[in-house]
């Protein structure tokens, strides 16, 4: 197999991720104060799959700063639209610094959601009642920190039918 054989798949996924991000930059901001998640968003390329025996970095939960407890949606869970969301935040030594906090989409690029969510956002954690976010697969990463700058990231995967 040649190289240009090899690469004809990356292309196609990096074109795919380029129009998708043609078609939210000619949205504009019109609309989506309604969505957490853009349809055009969830229908972008998804991140690609770690092999297995390799190490994803930027991907394994790491906590050192406040807990991330992930209570709705279950990571690896189902349900229908519109979906409950519940995070908690606990700390550890330190209060919670809410302005480090970042949620983001993880698909072949990293969208950040953060001002989509930042609503929601108590010192306790998130909750959204009745989050709506388009049918499919979704992978979101949780990132905050302590007043000392200690962080933790958290990530949790979920479907909506």
């Amino acid at each position: 197999m040649n190289a240009d054989m090899m690469m004809r798949p990356l292309r196609v996924v990096v074109m795919g991720s380029l129009m998708s991000l043609l078609c939210l930059a000619s949205m504009g901001r019109a609309g989506t104060s309604d969505w957490l998640i853009l349809p055009e968003e969830a229908a972008m390329a998804p991140a690609p799959e770690p092999k297995r025996g390799t190490l994803e970095i930027g991907r394994e939960d790491i906590s050192l700063g406040p807990i991330i407890e992930i209570v709705e949606p279950l990571n690896g869970g189902r349900g229908s639209m519109p979906i409950q969301v519940l995070i908690h935040f606990t700390p550890r030594a330190e209060p919670v610094d809410l302005a480090s906090l970042k949620v983001t989409l993880v698909k072949f690029i990293l969208i950040d959601i953060t001002d989509r969510i930042r609503p929601y956002v108590t010192p306790d954690g998130i909750q959204v009642k009745e989050a709506k976010i388009p049918t499919g697969k979704h992978r979101v990463r949780i990132v905050v920190a302590d007043k000392t700058g200690e962080f933790s990231m958290k990530e949790v995967s979920f479907e909506v039918l």
